[in-house]
């Protein structure tokens, strides 16, 4: 299918192994996938193209994943696109900062399944879609 048919998902993630596990995660969930190895590129990319999804990790090679989620969530072309957080902080005070700062969704790799992301990016689809609000969960860990 062609990128117009699909929903689309915006990677921000600088190891490009993981890249290519999500993107095939994704792919297999019926998503068209862009992708972005720095916080800059993921940021210009989000404002160009205006993706359903981003999927943000949180360490990146020039600037942190947090203040990207800030340039998103300020940002009134993007500040409603849904971002799911997949990244190794585990520490409460990251979870509840990339929260405060709108991440609708926290993962730590290697946690959540691939059926179990796949289910919150659906769910976190179907809200941004006029089912009202974009609440945010985290994964129990």
């Amino acid at each position: 299918m062609a990128e117009d048919t699909k929903p689309v998902i915006l990677i921000i993630e600088d190891s490009p192994t993981m890249r290519l596990f999500y993107r095939k995660i994704l792919e297999l969930g019926g998503y068209f996938v862009i992708e972005a190895e720095t916080g800059n590129e993921g940021w210009v990319k989000t404002y160009e193209r205006l993706p359903h999804l981003v999927v943000l990790d949180m360490i990146l090679p020039d600037m942190h994943g947090f203040e990207v989620l800030k340039k998103i969530r300020s940002t009134p072309t993007t500040k409603n696109i849904p971002v799911l957080v997949l990244t190794t902080l585990k520490e409460i005070p990251d979870v509840q900062k990339a929260i405060n700062l709108g991440a609708n969704y926290y993962s730590i790799k290697g946690t959540d399944s691939p059926e179990k992301l796949l289910g919150m990016i659906e769910k976190l689809l179907k809200r941004a879609c006029g089912e009202g609000g974009t609440p945010t969960e985290s994964s129990p860990h």
